[in-house]
């Protein structure tokens, strides 16, 4: 998929101005390929569209301009993207806690939250350890607040860096903007279940936040301490994007399976995961993570 140019070359000032972002769900032909867009708005005052592939699940931005929107064909709706979409949203159980897709279907899928935080840095060793052990770039996919970008700059810098150069293949996964977490309120009133959350514009200001950093978002989303009810479930699903849980969260002492979704913590919050996960990773027979764009639809 050929994304626009101006992105790769305003990505190193950090100007990107963004206006008039909205969701759509759209059918569009590019280049004489079918994509759906998922959001409209004006990137520099040009407008673009963020859209996916229905098959590949990669997403890109594309000037509107030289896309013509058409009516979706019936095959779309059997596409990889919309069986996964549809399986969050209709065929789970909803319950209070990792609600979702929590199984690769096949392979390990290594997945790191970066949740707001005010201890300094991050977890290198593990980004470190997983470019040292693995043939690069590594498939990995950072679920990401907009409260910690802007607290860890750096450290968002050298994990983009680590992007550029080949090593990593990070897939940028919603966390929300804001994360909001109340230590003393029960889950049912906690997180995106706080009353103060609007859930739409805290998923949308994510993602503007990483355009304007030049980073193109997934359509994968995680819910913070992965609470959630079917309201906002329906919410990141009607926003087109697949809401992703874990059968594998290190830290509570979940054991590596042939299907995991591995959750640790990639900014200092729960070091004992990132610790555990380290030991694992000396095993010579460890598999090759596969990316998140790689999970089975077969449910």
């Amino acid at each position: 998929m050929k994304l626009l140019f101006f992105i790769a070359l305003i990505d190193i000032l950090f100007a990107n101005t963004i206006s008039g972002y909205t969701p759509i769900h759209k059918c569009i032909n590019y280049n004489s390929q079918l994509y759906i867009a998922i959001r409209s708005f004006d990137l520099n005052s040009k407008k673009v569209l963020l859209i996916v592939d229905a098959n590949t699940l990669k997403t890109g931005v594309i000037l509107k301009s030289s896309a013509t929107f058409e009516q979706c064909p019936k095959e779309i709706f059997h596409s990889r993207y919309f069986k996964l979409l549809n399986h969050a949203k209709y065929e789970t159980k909803h319950k209070l806690q990792n609600d979702g897709i929590v199984s690769s279907g096949g392979g390990v899928v290594i997945t790191t939250d970066l949740c707001p935080s005010h201890k300094k840095g991050f977890e290198d060793r593990l980004y470190l350890a997983l470019i040292k052990r693995f043939k690069k770039p590594v498939p990995v996919t950072l679920f990401i607040t907009k409260r910690w970008i802007l607290k860890h700059k750096k450290a968002f810098n050298k994990l983009r860096s680590w992007q550029k150069e080949g090593k990593l293949d990070i897939t940028w996964g919603n966390h929300t903007a804001k994360h909001i977490y109340h230590p003393k309120a029960k889950l049912g009133h906690n997180f995106v279940l706080s009353p103060e959350e609007n859930l739409a514009q805290d998923t949308l200001n994510l993602e503007v936040e990483l355009l304007k950093k030049g980073v193109v978002p997934s359509v994968f989303f995680r819910f913070p301490g992965l609470v959630s009810d079917k309201k906002s479930m329906d919410t990141v699903s009607n926003l087109g994007l697949i809401a992703i849980g874990s059968n594998t969260w290190i830290a509570k002492g979940e054991k590596i399976k042939q299907d995991s979704i591995i959750l640790v913590h990639g900014n200092k919050n729960e070091p004992k995961g990132v610790t555990m996960l380290l030991k694992y990773l000396k095993n010579p027979n460890f598999p090759q993570p596969i990316s998140i764009r790689r999970i089975s639809n077969n449910r």
